[in-house]
């Protein structure tokens, strides 16, 4: 009996793939500030003073206008407002499906590509929905919501997802029904809010999901 002396090949684990499925630390703020925020609202309501609402929609909402050719209430409006508008919500439903697709997404996506790129992709699909929505819709407003933003980090998901899957040749059918369980969820949101923006959703997801094929993409490459 002989011993193999032929040193024993381990295989290479990336760090990332070892980060626990945890909510980064700005994401569980910005899940906390948009329910205050909501919950603010509602408390207004309730003591009779409706108007901080409509006050906070005409003050943070995007207003399609505004980005075409408006001076806005304030100074820099028509810029602050693609931050602003996904902080407020029109109702605890809308606010809940919202912050519990964005815990869902986020947890996988974190371990993905780090905290700072979801950070990056988040406010980047914010905008792209909120640029597409007022290209299609020039003189609609208000619109609020974080929905562009989330449907940014699902698209960028799907992309990184895809691409990984197919350099370790395993099977995407997992994928294809986390993409039919974002498009189920998306209709039955449409149904239950018809006002909702979809445009908004169409522009966060098309600009999540090219950010996420670009970080799988240069990862290889590094």
């Amino acid at each position: 009996m002989t011993e193999d002396s032929r040193p024993v090949a381990i295989p290479r684990v990336s760090a990332r793939q070892l980060v626990p499925a945890i909510l980064p630390l700005w994401v569980r703020g910005l899940i906390l500030l948009c329910c205050l925020i909501e919950g603010g609202l509602l408390l207004a309501g309730l003591l009779g003073y409706p108007i901080a609402r409509q006050a906070a929609f005409m003050l943070g909402g995007f207003w399609s206008p505004l980005f075409l050719d408006g001076p806005g209430l304030y100074p820099g409006q028509g810029i602050a407002m693609f931050l602003t508008y996904g902080l407020l919500h029109g109702g605890l439903l809308h606010l809940a499906m919202n912050m519990i697709s964005l815990a869902a997404v986020a947890r996988e996506l974190n371990r993905m590509v780090g905290a700072a790129r979801m950070a990056a992709i988040y406010v980047a699909s914010q905008v792209g929905g909120a640029v597409l929505f007022a290209l299609m819709q020039p003189q609609a407003g208000p619109m609020v919501g974080a929905s562009g933003a989330v449907f940014g980090l699902a698209a960028a998901l799907v992309g990184h997802a895809t691409i990984t899957l197919r350099r370790r040749q395993r099977s995407t059918a997992p994928l294809v029904r986390a993409v039919a369980l974002i498009l189920g969820l998306n209709i039955a949101l449409t149904l239950l809010l018809p006002s909702i923006a979809w445009e908004a959703h169409l522009g966060g997801a098309a600009t999540g999901l090219v950010l996420g094929l670009f970080f799988a993409l240069g990862r290889r490459a590094s």
